[in-house]
């Protein structure tokens, strides 16, 4: 790697700092609407020391200095931080890795060097990085989970890649040539969550909920002291004039010091009850989960910039770069080898550049014209429960009448275009509606729900999958379990029928989706604490383990974040919740918390859905009283191999739940939260705390109308009745159903 001499590029112009401002005001809106971004932010830089990241890191730094109060996403940018990986794949890449770090320094970027790990276990043995068949894939990895907890580590919410035009265009010439659909043709994201991070807490899809815990989060949705003394300056002076003004003080007193004392004592609303039904039935004096939200989003402003650009950007302002020789070695990465195969060759006009991205905006046109047309059809279902603490729902999914229309009956070429676009956007919602459950970390592609899209939407379906179609029948998919539950038919007189949402004189079905059970030939997805070997005192006797640490948060099944503190001498686990200890777990409770256990796992993990829930487990069977009894010292104990039989353990507590034995609390302390679940989903799908399935207008015109004929239903029959009605036939045909929904589960 050598710095490049000068270079002159005729055609090409630099970006100017308007231009880039712009760019990055497109590229990262914010993530939280509702949320007052008030407090800077760092954000991070991915910097490898090229052209490319050498101009992003200079316009970074200009940016600053000529808007200084420019938002990136929510916030308002405090300082840029470069990120500097060394992936260790040539000799003196150290060294060049300080000089960016050195060069980063001088534009006023505070800049650490991370060097790549690569592990005896990738590379087997004394094997070398470049050795390995997937260098490509394994680096990107480790690459993307280095900057992620560094973000993480730092509470950087932003970070900027320095991917351009030219690598737009290579990435969807790779696309294209490996045989992706058009919505893989798009190519890469302006703003995307962080890949490669999966169960790194703080970076993958999480974090939300420690930062509104904070005394002064990033995201507020309270008013500071100062903008409750402006807002009463402004009110007083625009008050009424009808209103006294002892009156209109006292009123804006009171409510001024609402507002001040639930932000001192850090009552912050996390803003979840707008998701939807979260909380479970109060009756049982359950407490819900929270839900996660947030995470490292990476943005790409430069994805509208050609190479040319920012080499003129660097050649302009004397920003000096490096270029590795690793990139032009054409067998080391399938990307070299694109990279060599249209600079060295002439290639057909359609797989030129202006071609190649003319196809990836179509297709990116393509792929939100259909995200459009799903959010549209998803805010026609309704999700009539939605459980984070066992990973449960019940949805309705709308009825999607085919095509009918004349022109369409006539050509039976053009039926089959229309119904292959309902059937993709159906897909679409079937996505997003599995995202809510599924413990898989991607929903599947469009391919893979070919066969399921005719059994949520029969209308669709075809000739040859009408057994499919009818009757509902359970499957799996995605690792989520859809067991129909159908409505009666005949609703009770002054209850809605299913017209609304089904085809008349069809049943009202509604599917209740969970984990799919375990199967027997997979391992249980686990993880324990530390061993610490059992310490003695001066005089011999035990000495009982402090409080550890709290653990890194861990998740668990791609579904629940958990992690925990304990003083116990041997492991905890945490692992799916075992039959054979569902006896044992009744017997160690208080006869009410038995009581409440049978009510919580029929309410929210009925049938075999209860032994998908996470459960915590000590070693092995210690009494609580005094774990310590009958153990020995041994502080030089090995770490014991393997896992202990289920058996031999002891079951303590379900944490999302919230049941435990007694006695827990002297001994150990956790938290658990569900993952992150798409606001957008819950927020455009109906529920019936919403209101019912047809709009509130036409319910009052409807009953109106019955009214006037005489009919029984009462006049003032409007919106809460007819909500009322809906759910009661809902919940009526569940019971009935619910003895099949038990044997299938």
């Amino acid at each position: 790697m050598s710095v490049l001499p000068y270079v002159f590029h005729a055609a090409a112009r630099p970006i100017s700092v308007a231009e880039f401002a712009d760019a990055v005001r497109a590229t990262c809106p914010p993530r939280f609407p509702k949320a007052r971004g008030i407090r800077p932010r760092h954000v991070g830089l991915a910097v490898s020391g090229g052209v490319d990241s050498m101009a992003l890191a200079y316009l970074c730094a200009q940016l600053r200095r000529e808007h200084p109060t420019i938002k990136i996403s929510d916030n308002p940018v405090s300082t840029f931080r470069g990120i500097v990986v060394d992936h260790g794949l040539r000799a003196g890449s150290s060294e060049e890795a300080r000089a960016v770090v050195a060069a980063l320094q001088a534009m006023r970027i505070h800049s650490s060097v991370w060097t790549l790990n690569w592990g005896s276990e990738m590379l087997g043995g004394d094997g070398h990085p470049k050795d390995l068949p997937n260098l490509e894939s394994a680096g990107r990895r480790l690459r993307y989970q280095r900057l992620g907890f560094v973000c993480s580590r730092d509470k950087m919410a932003s970070l900027f890649l320095a991917h351009q035009e030219d690598d737009q265009y290579e990435t969807v010439l790779m696309r294209l040539l490996q045989g992706h659909g058009s919505r893989g043709l798009r190519g890469m994201k302006k703003a995307s969550d962080i890949p490669e991070c999966e169960g790194i807490h703080g970076a993958y899809q999480s974090g939300y909920v420690d930062d509104q815990k904070q005394n002064y989060p990033f995201y507020s949705y309270s008013m500071r002291k100062r903008e409750l003394k402006s807002l009463r300056q402004e009110l007083r002076s625009s008050s009424s004039r009808q209103m006294p003004t002892e009156e209109l003080l006292e009123v804006m007193a009171r409510e001024l010091e609402r507002g001040s004392t639930a932000a001192e004592s850090g009552d912050h609303d996390y803003g979840l009850e707008e998701l939807g039904p979260l909380n479970p039935v109060k009756s049982l004096g359950g407490k819900n989960v929270e839900v996660e939200d947030g995470g490292v989003t990476v943005y790409r402003p430069f994805l509208e910039f050609s190479k040319d650009r920012l080499i003129a950007t660097c050649l302009e302002n004397k920003v000096t770069w490096w270029e590795d020789q690793t990139n032009h070695d054409a067998s080391l990465t399938l990307r070299n080898a694109v990279r060599h195969l249209y600079k060295g060759h002439d290639l057909p006009k359609a797989l030129q550049r202006p071609a190649i991205l003319d196809l990836s905006r179509r297709c990116d046109r393509r792929a939100k014209a259909q995200e459009a047309a799903a959010h549209r059809l998803l805010s026609r279902a309704v999700i009539h429960e939605f459980a984070p603490n066992a990973g449960t729902a019940v949805v309705q999914f709308p009825h999607i009448k085919p095509p009918a229309s004349k022109r369409e009956t006539r050509s039976p070429q053009r039926r089959k275009a229309r119904l292959s676009q309902q059937r993709e956007i159906a897909g679409i919602l079937i996505q997003k509606i599995l995202a809510l459950v599924s413990p898989e970390p991607q929903t599947p592609p469009l391919a893979n729900l070919q066969n399921v899209i005719p059994r949520l939407f029969p209308s669709l379906a075809s000739f040859s999958e009408a057994a499919l179609a009818t009757p509902a029948k359970a499957f799996n998919i995605a690792g989520v379990h859809l067991i129909p539950i159908e409505s009666p038919k005949n609703p009770r007189p002054g209850e809605p029928s299913a017209s609304a949402a089904a085809p008349r004189g069809q049943p009202l079905t509604s599917w209740y989706l969970s984990r799919t059970p375990y199967p027997s030939n997979l391992p249980l997805p686990r993880f324990r604490s530390p061993f610490s070997p059992i310490q003695s005192d001066e005089s011999g006797d035990i000495q009982q383990s402090p409080w550890t640490k709290w653990l890194k948060w861990k998740l668990w099944d791609n579904r629940f974040w958990i992690r925990w503190t304990h003083r116990l001498p041997c492991r905890v686990f945490v692992q799916p919740f075992a039959k054979e200890h569902a006896r044992p777990l009744r017997e160690r409770l208080a006869p009410h918390d038995r009581a409440r256990l049978a009510a919580l796992l029929k309410r929210h993990a009925p049938g075999k859905v209860r032994y998908t829930l996470p459960a915590i487990y000590l070693e092995r069977d210690l009494d609580l009283e005094d774990p310590y009894a009958g153990l020995s010292p041994d502080p030089a104990a090995p770490y014991p191999s393997g896992v202990p039989d289920i058996a031999d353990m002891k079951l303590l507590a379900l944490p999302t739940l919230g049941v435990r034995i007694p006695e827990l609390d002297r001994w150990l302390e956790y938290q658990v939260r569900y993952r992150r679940v798409d606001r957008g989903t819950l927020e455009t799908v109906g529920s019936f705390r919403r209101g019912p399935f047809v709009p509130a207008a036409a319910a009052k015109a409807k009953a109106k109308a019955k009214a006037k004929a005489g009919d029984s239903v009462p006049r003032q029959m409007g919106y809460g009745a007819k909500h009322r009605g809906r759910a009661s036939a809902w919940r009526r045909g569940r019971q009935q159903t619910s003895s099949r929904a038990q044997q299938a589960l």
